[in-house]
């Protein structure tokens, strides 16, 4: 009897000073007259806006860029593929860019005819344009610029990003960016045609909500042997609001030479 006192007054000794030590305003752990600790509750992290502006929108807003696009495509004949490659640098504080296209492709395993580099400058309203020993320079009228300038932002289009999910925020190029992946919706409903690749990413801007980076890159397959269309396009803009000086080469002054001035 005298043991099941002390065990029952042990236990309420324990009792108590469990309760006065959970009271409000004295956490567990925390003697009298020390500053209590803040504990906080992560708040949920809200899922960044995953919809970019459009491709003309997002590079406007910037002082000057370099952007690369590379799209490679191949089949149905697995011997047959082509890159195009589109690297432009663009400075809009002096209103000038110049454009390296590159083309290359493979014909039944050999390279194709017809492959070829080219560049364009374009400063203010004058614009050159050639590969090789061949080029050409043109003085644009005003108004004539304004409409090219028009029509080219007419175009200025929002890639695709069916169905995004957010991956992680990252730093892609120096820029705080929002990294998303998707999937193209409807692939090979219409061929038919077995869809063995198809994943798209893509980072934007957190300030700005401007593609920084995408990537494609889809296959689809009819005949595992002889039809199989596999595409990889690449979209980067790189050195951003990075000081950009854009001038002519010497063979555009000396085909500026032998243009008439513009009326």
């Amino acid at each position: 009897m005298k043991n099941k006192t002390v065990i029952s007054l042990f236990v309420l000794i324990l009792t108590t000073l469990a309760c006065s030590l959970m009271k409000p305003g004295l956490p567990t752990g925390q003697a009298p007259g020390e500053t209590p600790e803040i504990q906080t509750t992560p708040l949920p992290v809200a899922t960044p806006d995953s919809q970019p502006v459009s491709i003309s929108e997002g590079l406007a807003s910037l002082n000057s860029y370099r952007t690369i696009l590379t799209i490679n495509s191949s089949g149905p004949d697995p011997k047959n593929s082509t890159m195009l490659s589109f690297e432009t640098k663009r400075s809009n504080d002096s209103n000038a860019q110049f454009t390296h296209i590159t083309s290359t492709s493979i014909q039944n395993g050999q390279p194709g005819e017809g492959d070829n580099n080219s560049e364009i400058y374009r400063i203010g309203n004058d614009q050159c344009s050639g590969s090789g020993e061949d080029w050409s320079y043109e003085i644009m009228e005003p108004n004539r610029a304004e409409m090219m300038d028009m029509v080219m932002s007419m175009f200025g289009f929002t890639p695709t990003t069916d169905n995004s999910v957010f991956v992680a925020q990252e730093t892609v190029n120096g820029i705080p960016v929002n990294h998303f992946s998707f999937k193209v919706k409807g692939l090979g409903v219409k061929s038919g045609a077995n869809v063995t690749i198809n994943q798209g990413d893509y980072w934007l801007a957190v300030d700005g909500q401007y593609l920084v980076k995408y990537s494609l890159v889809a296959e689809t397959v009819m005949d595992p042997n002889t039809n199989i269309i596999h595409m990889e396009t690449i979209f980067e803009v790189n050195d951003i609001n990075q000081p950009l000086t854009i001038t002519f080469p010497q063979v555009c002054l000396d085909a500026a030479q032998v243009t008439p001035s513009a009326p």
